[in-house]
């Protein structure tokens, strides 16, 4: 027996775990492209301009190219490193494939054994990402796997490799096949490249949460003097409510781009040669932001705005170049550790777990004010924007971070995945259209669309209802393998066409009858292969939508996604 509510809020399985803001490792966020065809190929190993698995993953056919790497049992070295190093590639596998990634210090960690790995790994036949941040040993210091990642999620962190010898990095497939492209590379040297050339001139004017500096230059006066380094410390016998202008000449040892990093609690700014490179905001300590300046080589003016708010005060800058760690033009006791900081999060145990939120997307300026995050005890998870019964995203692993919603005052009161989402189109699924060529509307108001409320099964999963131009609609989304399987079902007598919207995006590839990649094989949409769809062009992106046949007054469409 079902229980109909319309709001539903719940708090699940908090786990609070206590954990550290790290600071970034690497300052540059791309890699410099490796030329795939420069790579020595084992036997088994082909150089292709593009794969097309089939529709069940266990085939993969090719296009001559020089884009992708594809091969199997032998394995492919990609890098023999000569000092510490970051590294991404893309992989697609094949149905049953275990890849499996060989460190230069011998360990090999195999993605379908590693449960960390696999239970993160996309369906077979989908392009994915992995990241490697390693640290060379020496003679007085092991190596370290400082970071690996899938598809995003951190899944190794700073492991020690008790091992001293350095050979190649290298990847196979222990079964199956595997396809990669997209490989960058970089060495990470902990060379320095930019000095104070004098010491930092340091202004401290009275009053706190100041939020810009030209209302801090107009300020009184509290005290004037200079320092070696950048530090917050300059404060100390000062009021606790401050604001400090610094200013100091930078020694850029060689012309080119650089990034710089500022940490701080409080507000904060820095501009280079009077132009603003970081914009002044509001930021707790673990939460830096970048900006990047091309200087010549000598000396460069530049100006930093500190201004202590109610948190925990602390200020540090630090420059960096393509292939350099950050370098801290700090005192290093100016930018203390931040406090640990209680992770709330939502884990499904024996049944799914619903939770009310705000959700903003990458790109949107404004929060989706009415969303609801399911997360399944299998692993796969969803976000749906009741306003307009969209369906945001989806993404595998751990569920929910809603710390945003409960530490302090809990004022974003925003969810965000634990797991990296496919991102999905953000808009209703359902509309009645004139006819095929009638272009999407971007949304719908409240008098073509109307939550109605949910019911929950004995599972805990939601099946939601709404009312459609003139019909009533229900909308059910389960998990089911590597895949959601929603299913629509509508009622009543619409005026015009009620039409599906399946997929859109940048790319929509049939893979197969009933199976389409969307967005370079970013995930896959399945659906009946004798559904009458049509693929259009329209407003930029391209289209799979299927009319919706009512007979009697009903009728219903299903597809999975599938990641």
């Amino acid at each position: 027996m079902t229980k109909r509510i319309t709001f539903f809020l719940h708090q699940g399985t908090i786990l609070l775990l206590s954990w550290l803001l790290a600071l970034p490792l690497y300052a540059q966020k791309e890699l410099p492209a490796v030329s795939l065809a420069q790579l020595t190929r084992p036997a088994g190993w082909q150089l292709v301009g593009s794969v097309s698995p089939s529709a069940d993953a266990t085939s993969m056919r090719t296009q001559p190219g020089s884009t992708i790497l594809t091969g199997s049992a032998e394995p492919l070295t990609l890098l023999t490193p000569t000092d510490d190093f970051r590294l991404h590639f893309d992989v697609l596998l094949s149905a049953n494939a275990d890849l499996v990634l060989t460190l230069p210090t011998g360990q090999a960690i195999s993605f379908a054994s590693t449960q960390e790995l696999a239970r993160l790994t996309k369906a077979p036949g989908l392009w994915q990402t992995v990241d490697v941040w390693y640290k060379t040993g020496s003679a007085n210091r092991p190596a370290l796997l400082e970071k690996l990642a899938l598809n995003g999620v951190t899944v190794r962190e700073s492991q020690t490799l008790n091992n001293t010898k350095l050979g190649p990095l290298t990847i196979m497939a222990k079964t199956g096949s595997v396809a990669i492209r997209n490989v960058g590379y970089r060495v990470m040297s902990p060379r320095t490249v930019a000095q104070w050339s004098s010491p930092v001139s340091y202004t401290i004017v009275e009053g706190g949460y100041v939020t810009t500096r030209d209302e801090a230059r107009s300020k009184k006066v509290l005290k004037q003097d200079t320092t070696t380094l950048l530090t917050y410390e300059v404060s100390y016998g000062q009021p606790r409510q401050y604001s400090i202008l610094f200013s100091g000449k930078l020694n850029a040892l060689q012309a080119g781009d650089y990034q710089f990093e500022l940490n701080r609690g409080g507000v904060g700014g820095v501009w280079i040669d009077g132009k603003e490179v970081i914009p002044t905001d509001h930021r707790e300590l673990g939460q830096p932001n970048f900006g990047t300046a091309t200087l010549t080589a000598g000396p460069h003016t530049v100006e930093v705005y500190f201004s202590r708010s109610w948190f925990r005060p602390g200020l540090g800058l630090f420059v960096s170049q393509a292939g350099t760690r950050p370098q801290p033009l700090h005192a290093l006791s100016s930018l203390p550790e931040p406090d640990p900081v209680a992770v709330v999060s939502v884990k499904p145990t024996t049944k799914a777990e619903l939770v009310r939120s705000f959700v903003q997307l990458p790109g949107e300026k404004t929060k989706r004010t009415h969303s609801l995050s399911v997360g399944s005890p299998e692993g796969v998870h969803y976000t749906v924007d009741l306003n307009q019964m969209a369906l945001l995203q989806a993404w595998k692993g751990d569920f929910a971070d809603v710390t945003e919603m409960w530490y302090e005052r809990g004022e974003p009161q925003l969810l965000s995945p634990m797991g990296v989402p496919v991102r999905l189109p953000a808009h209703s699924p359902l509309m009645v259209l004139t006819n095929d060529a009638t272009a999407w509307p971007d949304s719908l108001g409240e008098n073509v669309l109307q939550y109605k409320g949910l019911t929950v099964d004995k599972q805990g999963m939601p099946t939601m209802e709404y009312t459609l131009a003139g019909s009533t609609v229900t909308d059910a989304i389960r998990p089911e393998g590597n895949a959601l399987v929603r299913t629509l079902s509508l009622k009543g007598s619409p005026d015009g066409t009620p039409y599906c919207r399946l997929a859109a995006g940048t790319s929509v590839e049939e893979v197969s009858k009933g199976v389409y990649a969307i967005n370079d094989r970013s995930y896959f949409i399945r659906f009946d292969p004798k559904a009458k769809v049509k693929l259009r062009q329209s407003n930029g992106k391209q289209e799979l939508l299927l009319p919706i046949d009512l007979k009697n007054g009903a009728g219903s469409v299903q597809y999975s996604i599938v990641f």
